[in-house]
């Protein structure tokens, strides 16, 4: 067989790859002395651009039969290197294919290692996001399916609380009028699966390339005195949509005004959440407790706020008028982790969620639910209470 490849010899290729070998063996967590490794963003984009560069590679003698033996060298000479028995476990499925997915191949190591602390998660989504187009769908996935797996460990921690709930007579959390609102929510615990949907669509909305490209505008923005963005939102216009949709863009941008210096913190916040067994009862429960606590001395508790969200939420308020509604137009996520606790605007929409509780037929719904139907377990509106719960109690304490 003869290496026919132009753009680099066997010699230099093998060289880099066992090389790139090293590094994953690092992204698995140790060093060869045995000490964790630690991985910061700029790490794991060079890992990542390591492994774009073998992806690269791999395609283009792919591509053409011409290198069809260059293939076959190098598929020989990864198989030497896998028969060494010095090799670290977890590289037996180093191979060609996994080497032509080799983004993929990095995240796999840098996530699935046994010492991933929150700090470095953080490190590879920052990584991800500045890497460019293609890898955000690849990370989503790796994300998705860790987040399972730390979920359901969690999720056998609290199995002996849900078992004495079951055995052990409990008081109803109830507030004495739930016949007017609380009959429509579920009582059973949220399933661990739906739980990983919320928390993953979540995700993926903050993390998606439209929503870093209006943060980023948001934060130029919201920068400006107040009455310079109320104008730019002003005369905000895009030609191929109409007025409504226009209007939901603004407000968009307003919620997003109220993130953008706590962006990072609000990332860590919900890829650190975990499972539990709670009904959506108890989460309505929990943050009716939290409404009638709020206080202006709570306001002045609030991290990382000022001046400029005080602003943005009364320009919300303002324009919202008696159209409280439309902020189910909006993710849950953004409207619950933008909107503060004492802001007046948390009423109003809690008020409207309220609404939708009500075993009031003649109600707009603006869930999915059957209107026979008695319960709210794995709608809209008892996603919108998870996310109210995950931000305002799990996250915040």
């Amino acid at each position: 067989m003869v290496w026919s490849y132009p753009e680099i010899s066997k010699e230099e290729f093998i060289k880099l790859l066992k090389g790139f070998v090293d590094l994953l063996i690092l992204a698995s967590g140790f060093q060869s002395s045995g000490v964790p490794a630690h991985w910061d963003a700029e790490n794991c984009k060079k890992a990542l651009q390591w492994g774009l560069f073998f992806e690269n590679v791999l395609r283009s003698i792919n591509s053409s039969d011409t290198f069809g033996e260059s293939m076959r060298e190098l598929d020989e000479a990864i198989s030497e290197m896998k028969s060494n028995p010095l090799l670290p476990k977890g590289l037996e499925n180093l191979s060609s294919d996994n080497l032509s997915k080799g983004r993929e191949f990095v995240l796999e190591h840098l996530m699935n290692n046994s010492t991933l602390k929150d700090k470095q998660l953080q490190a590879i989504l920052v990584a991800a996001v500045e890497s460019g187009d293609g890898i955000r769908e690849i990370i989503d996935g790796k994300l998705c399916k860790r987040q399972s797996v730390v979920s359901c460990v969690s999720a056998l921690e609290t199995g002996l609380k849900i078992l004495s709930k079951h055995i052990e007579p409990k008081e109803s959390l109830h507030r004495e009028d739930n016949d007017a609102t609380f009959l429509g929510l579920g009582q059973q615990p949220i399933e661990l699966l739906r739980w990983n949907i919320w928390q993953s669509k979540a995700i993926s909305y903050f993390l998606s390339k439209r929503t870093l490209r209006l943060v980023s505008g948001a934060s130029l923005i919201f920068s400006a005195p107040k009455a310079q963005w109320v104008e730019v939102l002003r005369r905000l216009r895009v030609s191929d949509k109409n007025d409504d949709d226009i209007f939901i863009e603004k407000i968009e941008l307003l919620l997003l005004g109220c993130v953008t210096s706590r962006w990072t913190h609000l990332i860590e916040g919900i890829m650190s959440v975990s499972y539990k067994s709670v009904t959506v009862s108890e989460e309505y429960e929990e943050l009716c407790k939290l409404l009638l606590q709020r206080s202006k001395s709570l306001k002045q508790n609030e991290i990382a706020l000022n001046s400029k969200v005080e602003e943005i939420l009364e320009y919300l308020t303002e324009i919202l008028e008696s159209r409280f509604h439309q902020l189910w137009k909006l993710p849950s996520a953004l409207t619950a982790a933008a909107i503060p606790s004492w802001s007046p605007l948390f009423g109003l929409y809690f008020g409207e969620i309220e609404k939708q509780l009500k075993l009031d037929h003649s109600t707009t719904r603006f869930c999915s639910c059957d209107k026979d139907l008695n319960e709210h377990n794995d709608c809209e509106l008892a996603e919108r209470v998870w996310c109210l719960y995950v931000f305002h109690i799990c996250i915040c304490h």
